[in-house]
């Protein structure tokens, strides 16, 4: 639009390659959040909480919290008989791998998103389906169906006249008027799907966010939010040194048009039953310092601390990130 809209947020979405949806530092333990496949994956109910405040000094950062839940979907077994008995009992079977080939789970994300003067509400319900082709490789699908709304906060937007910058803003620009009239809110449905292949300690997954944008949208509201689609590629191996030490090592590439591809590079190692620490960076962006422990058998918690590699870090003290989690 021909008037310049100035917003702390351009800079640091600019910064993260111009993503729409939200970044996460310890996105490499909490994988359902860019992927539906890995829901139901290992067959536990499990809720986590979390917020994120990114690139603290510049005044509006973004911020988000989550909160999500999963649960994996027991397959009944189904019993071998002897059809040449007419009173038949089970046979007895040592290998039961033949019976739990197939599992799947679900579950549910509320997200919530805010990047200077704009703010997004996400509710989204999931499903995974697992199939084990052998005891070593297992492939995996999964479906997200989303309801978003978007919203714009014209009390934190500067905008300067776009005939004399020196003037304050007048009206005329079409654009940004409608943000600022009525309501300046939108409503929308939208698809994600996502497959995965792990192989012993290795996988590979990919995934769309946003498939649909913006087609089923609702509300009386003249404004474009213009949802895009967004790609993720992530691949992993974990190394098992002892029964005390192992290395999950991960790799993810996001694509969202016209931005440029972006990727990060993350190494979490755990030590012992209790405790894990590791590193994120992501490319031209940040570098993130992750630790996290195991307060009970059940409960954990993880910190991460995301610092700018950029001319950023002259302006901003970097982010926070903090995740509980609680397995039932």
């Amino acid at each position: 639009m021909r008037a310049v809209l100035f917003l702390a947020t351009w800079c640091l979405v600019g910064a993260a390659f111009s993503q729409q949806l939200p970044q996460y530092t310890q996105a490499a333990l909490n994988r359902t959040l860019y992927n539906p496949a890995f829901i139901g994956d290992e067959q536990k109910m499990e809720a986590s909480a979390g917020g994120r405040w990114q690139m603290i000094g510049f005044g509006n950062e973004p911020r988000t919290a989550f909160l999500t839940f999963e649960k994996g979907i027991n397959v009944k077994k189904k019993p071998v008989y002897n059809p040449a008995f007419r009173i038949s009992r089970e046979i007895p079977n040592e290998n039961n791998f033949q019976k739990r080939k197939f599992s799947h789970g679900w579950g549910t994300q509320l997200i919530a998103d805010n990047f200077g003067a704009f703010r997004s509400f996400q509710l989204a319900g999931l499903y995974g389906a697992h199939y084990e082709i052998n005891r070593d490789l297992k492939v995996s699908g999964g479906l997200r169906l989303s309801f978003n709304n978007n919203g714009f906060d014209a009390g934190k937007a500067f905008v300067l006249n776009p005939s004399t910058p020196t003037e304050e803003y007048a009206g005329g620009d079409a654009e940004y008027d409608a943000y600022t009239d009525g309501r300046p809110n939108t409503n929308f449905i939208h698809l994600g799907a996502g497959f995965n292949v792990q192989y012993q300690k290795f996988f590979i997954g990919a995934s769309v966010n946003q498939l649909t944008k913006d087609a089923i949208r609702f509300g009386a509201t003249g404004v474009n939010f213009d949802p895009t689609m967004h790609f993720f590629v992530m691949t992993g191996y974990t190394f098992e040194f002892n029964s005390e030490f192992s290395l999950r090592t991960i790799a993810t590439v996001k694509k969202m048009l016209p931005a440029p591809t972006s990727f990060e590079l993350a190494a979490i190692a755990n030590i012992g039953e209790s405790l894990w620490a590791g590193i994120n960076y992501h490319h031209q962006s940040s570098v993130g310092f992750i630790v996290g422990f195991n307060v009970t058998n059940n409960f954990k918690v993880g910190y991460a601390l995301d610092v700018p590699t950029t001319s950023l870090n002259k302006f901003s003290f970097g982010g926070h990130e903090l995740v509980l989690n609680y397995r039932f």
